[in-house]
């Protein structure tokens, strides 16, 4: 009982100090609440067996866009004019982590962290007009763009993740995470992904 004790707590002082990972998963930019992919790759260094820093480059691609079906009554067709938008963005970030719970096995991490982000948006953060055929005489739909703010953007922000890590003999591990984080920009974007790591 006295060496397996002896075992598992040497096993518990010799957890890896360092990890890279791969996430992917699902976001939304909460700019026109538009739905679409988050992905990216992670250095995480332990400081202590609960305290890390993780470096972090990670991007966005999320789209959107407004229905509009234009019906010819002459000839019974129907066309499709809608606006579609796309918005995508790449930044790079450190967050400080407190694991809850690490072992061999399991691990729970709180992290918090501030990133900066360059961003582009096919329509800005701009509006727009629509001018229908009632009003036009025109045989379609037309948009009247006003655009004031920039397509490209470069932000500051944070961000706070929560996630757990399931690690297969110590090394390989696969995770579930969850964040949220918001940037000078005004744009707040929630994450849900799977992470895949090998512990180093």
């Amino acid at each position: 009982m006295i060496l397996f004790a002896y075992c598992n707590a040497n096993a518990q002082d010799n957890l890896p100090t360092h990890a890279i990972q791969v996430i992917g998963g699902y976001s939304k930019h909460g700019s026109g609440d538009y739905k679409g992919i988050v992905f990216g790759a992670e250095y995480i260094h332990y400081q202590t067996r609960k305290l890390s820093l993780t470096y972090s480059f990670r991007s966005t691609i999320n789209d959107g866009k407004e229905t509009i079906i234009v019906h010819n009554t002459t000839t019974g067709t129907s066309n499709d004019a809608s606006i579609r938008f796309t918005t995508a963005g790449v930044q790079l970030g450190v967050n400080g982590g407190l694991s809850m719970i690490r072992t061999q096995r399991h691990e729970l991490m709180l992290s918090l962290g501030a990133f900066g982000r360059y961003q582009s948006a096919s329509n800005g953060s701009d509006g727009y007009s629509l001018y229908y055929p009632q009003v036009t005489g025109q045989p379609t739909v037309l948009v009247g763009y006003d655009n004031r703010t920039p397509q490209n953007t470069f932000a500051f922000g944070g961000i706070g993740q929560l996630y757990y890590n399931y690690t297969f003999k110590c090394k390989f591990y696969l995770g579930i995470l969850g964040a949220v984080q918001t940037d000078t920009n005004g744009d707040v974007i929630p994450q849900a992904c799977l992470s895949v790591g090998r512990r180093l």
